[in-house]
């Protein structure tokens, strides 16, 4: 039977870069009664005409205009009367000092991973993008305070007043405990569904907003951006491209920085 849009669960995921988020959208796409939102106010505030980041030549073919934040407002009120979920994945360097423009009717909740990962995982995904600035990892400097920012905000202005938290290594070794207990603090049904998929290309993914960034452009589908999440058959723990590399002295500065954040995150997770 269709749903109406009124009986709808609205739920978004709020995270740092390269954090499993996509496995994340994966893993709720794989339920079959769910639309999925892959970071609509990150299109807005990266290749959007309201764009605040600058990527010079590097965003060539990554820019679509129809992405202003009264449009994802409009999309992700609309009905869709076959889905149960409307799931958002979104990333918070897209709503930095601009909280307003997110919308408060969803349910919020926040997937962190250690800062180390993270840092170096970002610096490695630079490296895939022709043209992109070599310092762009400046910017996210304060990602994780950001995050905690808005997390606040979540509290106070929304009235959430605990936003449900997964860390991404208890995400990726312990997904049938962890889904299911985000799913009940979220206020919908776990599936079995969402342990397990098929890999697809990302042309095949049913996804709004996949019409803009990189995610836009063909010879960036299979580079380490999207290959991982996108061939994953689950929510396995996957090997770590960072692993046997070093920390650049940056990597290691801003993870330092980050760590009493991403602690108190931590000490607030779902627990396995």
């Amino acid at each position: 039977m269709a749903s109406s849009s009124d009986d709808k669960a609205r739920i978004m995921i709020w995270s740092t870069p390269r954090s499993v988020s996509t496995a994340f959208a994966r893993s709720m796409s794989a339920r079959g009664d769910t639309e999925v939102f892959s970071e609509p106010y990150l299109a807005c505030y990266n290749y959007g005409p309201e764009r605040k980041a600058n990527w010079g030549d590097s965003a060539t073919g990554m820019l679509n205009d129809k992405y202003t934040f009264s449009y994802v407002d409009k999309i992700l009120n609309a009905d869709y009367p076959n889905s149960k979920v409307l799931f958002v994945k979104g990333m918070v360097e897209g709503i930095r000092g601009n909280f307003d423009v997110v919308d408060a009717k969803y349910k919020h909740s926040f997937l962190v991973r250690h800062p180390e990962k993270m840092f170096r995982s970002f610096e490695l995904m630079l490296t895939s993008i022709p043209g992109a600035p070599a310092d762009f990892i400046h910017n996210l400097k304060t990602i994780y305070h950001d995050l905690e920012d808005f997390y606040r905000h979540v509290q106070t202005k929304f009235g959430q007043l605990s936003p449900p938290i997964i860390d991404a290594d208890d995400l990726v070794s312990h997904p049938e405990t962890i889904l299911p207990k985000y799913c009940e603090a979220m206020g919908i049904e776990f599936t079995p569904k969402m342990l397990e998929w098929d890999g697809v290309d990302p042309s095949q993914l049913n996804w709004h907003c996949t019409d803009v960034g990189p995610i836009s452009i063909e010879e960036l589908k299979n580079t380490v951006i999207f290959s991982n999440a996108m061939q994953s058959k689950g929510l396995g723990k996957a090997p770590d491209p960072t692993k046997s590399s070093t920390s650049s002295p940056i990597v290691a500065e801003y993870a330092e920085y980050a760590m009493p954040v991403y602690q108190r995150f931590y000490d607030l997770r779902i627990k396995p």
